[in-house]
């Protein structure tokens, strides 16, 4: 049986800052906001059995029609340890599409790009993991394709979409650690079955150098969607006459960031990313082709007082996004935004 204390730690995983917007218009904005809040509470049942349970507590308890789950809930679920190389975990968990960005603790990330931001990142399922050698992990999971049905998840089906009797995802991860521990690699295919005769399918690349005091990272996505599970460009389609779901619509997304620590209490990042969404084929009112282009840029100070999960920071970071002259027919014009963030991140430990 496990020790006492390793039965509950409760922690409250905290981001808060005051941030000052001003957009391309002209117009300025400023405010303090409670930007993560989230309760974390894991522990040992027995040396085999294990439990995770992460709820957040400022967002929406009611439950979703497909999986049963609100919102609110990130992470709740048993997991197993099969043998000392398997292990395996049921419930609701983070999907494993790979990339450094989408695998850091979101408190952390200060913005996130386009694919962090739309994606659905928590869903309900069951994942193996084969610790193959103590620096090699592989990763099989199947999870739920979405939360809810897809009448209510998408915002108008196209004609003659028919959703999947079995809306099932599964991902294949590596997890690696190679060179005594300076390259990492997170990367991922994932096959999700969405309709009869829909599918999505996302490659996950994201790969890590780490050296003293220094580190980088740098994640490609790509994501090939028969009907567009991500969401970006039906934002646009919803401005055309018919307003149908996009499909045959593909995304990339590359994210990069990198860290200079040149004192213990101190730490320098810059952080950018390169997104595209474009349809492979021709849609209702809207034709094949590019629509829009995200670029993001951030930089920051990190201030470490003491442990790693106290923080203070100041952050500069920049978002604009350009629409296609396809894209412009139907979508106003997105504003450049520039914001200017100080805060405190706290990941506190309760018990």
């Amino acid at each position: 049986m496990p020790k006492k204390t390793d039965f509950l730690h409760v922690n409250l995983n905290t981001r808060f800052g005051f941030h000052g917007t001003l957009e391309g218009t002209g117009q300025e904005k400023a405010a303090f906001k409670a930007d993560f809040l989230r309760l974390q509470i894991t522990g040992d049942i027995t040396d085999r059995i294990y439990y995770k349970w992460f709820q957040h507590i400022n967002r929406s308890n009611t439950p979703n029609s497909l999986d049963n789950m609100p919102s609110s809930i990130d992470c709740l679920g048993i997991g197993f340890h099969i043998t000392p190389a398997l292990s395996a975990f049921i419930g609701k968990q983070y999907a494993d599409y790979g990339g450094f960005e989408y695998d850091a603790n979101p408190a952390e990330v200060y913005e996130f790009s386009d694919y962090g931001n739309y994606m659905t990142c928590f869903l309900v399922g069951a994942d193996l993991i084969w610790q193959v050698t103590p620096t090699q992990e592989l990763r099989f999971q199947i999870i739920d394709g979405r939360s809810n049905t897809a009448e209510e998840t998408y915002s108008l089906l196209p004609p003659g979409y028919e959703p999947a009797k079995v809306p099932l995802g599964y991902s294949f991860n590596w997890n690696g650690n190679l060179f005594d521990g300076r390259l990492l690699t997170r990367w991922s295919f994932s096959f999700f079955h969405e309709g009869k005769k829909d599918n999505i399918y996302l490659l996950g690349l994201g790969t890590a150098w780490r050296q003293d005091k220094f580190s980088l990272y740098a994640d490609v996505f790509y994501s090939a969607e028969d009907i567009d599970k991500l969401g970006i460009l039906s934002e646009i389609s919803a401005l055309t006459p018919q307003g149908y779901q996009v499909t045959d619509c593909s995304y990339l997304s590359v994210i990069s960031r990198v860290d200079y620590r040149p004192l213990s209490k101190w730490n320098f990042f810059l952080k950018g990313f390169y997104e595209t969404s474009s349809l492979r084929k021709d849609n209702p009112d809207m034709e094949e082709g590019k629509y829009r282009t995200t670029y993001g840029y951030q930089g920051g100070v990190e201030y470490f007082p003491m442990k790693e999960n106290l923080r203070f920071f100041l952050v500069y970071h920049g978002r604009q996004v350009d629409f296609t002259r396809r894209a412009r027919l139907f979508a106003p014009a997105c504003p450049q935004t520039q914001t200017l963030s100080l805060g405190i991140v706290y990941n506190i430990p309760i018990f």
